[in-house]
């Protein structure tokens, strides 16, 4: 009996000493459905980087892109319930859990870039916040860039008014539909895989989509020009369990919010030094570049737009986030 009882006692006490150094040891589950080369997963490796030497080695960050634990509707499920620490995602969890605010997701909405993080860092992004942590229990440690979002076609561009009649591919964004069906132009919802074929065989002549989509699904083999109409700059969202967050150690928080911020930064710098790449890369494809006039597309898709306030963003106005500055 001593010999258990002293056994017991003992292992008590190693509990007891090796809690306070397990506490500091803080590992993060990062999952993502964008493979490893793209520049939002290059970004958070450079968090995973300054986390870890900033905290002396007390957090580390496993990494799981390419979809190794599902795509962003696995991921924000499993976020929200704690399965993972944190998640790389596009717009997806505004779309998902907030979506009176999915104009963050939607095309001839914002002036350019600089419209789209000004109003991020709004009052309407504190609301979007807000619920994120209030409603679903996760946290959005910030917003980057992935790259404005053009058209390529058989036939040129030059203004609005060459999309009447242009069957253009849309994946199943009800406002991507809407506006562009606005234009004139006859929008086939089709799957990304199924795009190119769908290109060659002639069932849509015109796409949309940021310069890494055109390149990565060889676009510029099927299609001939390249409309830089910008009509939408695509953001990533990087979220944490609220939870998983709220237990850190002020300093923990300190260099993750810190981190976050630097590796957001040098994802936008990424993703600007992509654009000017790819764009070179598909001019030097053959791509033949023109640059419609976007006050003529904005003023052309209004009245869906303004439907869309009307109907399913409510929360605010066209004309209050056109004020934003």
């Amino acid at each position: 009996m001593k010999f258990w009882t002293k056994l017991v006692v003992a292992a008590c006490v190693g509990g007891t000493l090796a809690g306070p150094a397990l506490a500091q040891s803080v590992t993060i589950q990062l999952a993502s459905a964008f493979n490893a080369d793209t520049d939002m997963m290059q970004a958070a490796e450079r968090f995973g980087e300054l986390v870890s030497e900033r905290s002396g080695g007390e957090i580390a960050v496993r990494y799981f892109p390419g979809g190794q634990m599902g795509g962003e509707r696995d991921n924000l499920e499993a976020l929200k319930i704690g399965e993972i620490e944190m998640a790389v995602f596009g717009t997806y969890p505004i779309v998902s859990l907030a979506p009176a605010y999915s104009f963050f997701d939607a095309p001839f909405v914002f002036r350019d870039r600089d419209h789209v993080y000004a109003t991020w860092q709004s009052e309407l992004g504190d609301e979007v916040r807000e619920i994120f942590e209030a409603e679903h229990g996760v946290r959005a440690l910030g917003m980057m860039g992935r790259g404005y979002r053009h058209l390529t076609s058989n036939d040129p561009i030059n203004s609005v008014e060459d999309m009447e009649g242009m069957r253009i591919r849309m994946g199943q964004s009800k406002p991507f539909i809407e506006a562009f069906t606005e234009t004139g132009a006859v929008v086939v919802p089709i799957a990304l895989p199924e795009l190119f074929t769908s290109l060659r065989l002639g069932t849509v002549s015109a796409s949309d989509g940021p310069f890494d989509q055109i390149y990565t699904f060889n676009l510029h083999e099927a299609q001939s020009h390249l409309a830089l109409t910008g009509h939408l700059y695509a953001t990533s969202l990087w979220m944490m369990n609220e939870d998983f967050y709220a237990g850190l150690s002020d300093a923990h928080r300190e260099i993750i919010d810190t981190a976050a911020s630097e590796a957001l930064a040098y994802g936008d710098e990424l993703a600007l030094a992509s654009e000017e790449r790819l764009r070179g890369v598909l001019v030097e494809a053959g791509m033949q570049i023109t640059e419609p006039d976007y006050a003529g597309f904005m003023e052309k898709v209004r009245p869906a737009i303004d439907r869309l306030f009307a109907e399913d963003w409510s929360v605010t106005t066209a004309e209050e986030i056109a004020a934003i500055q």
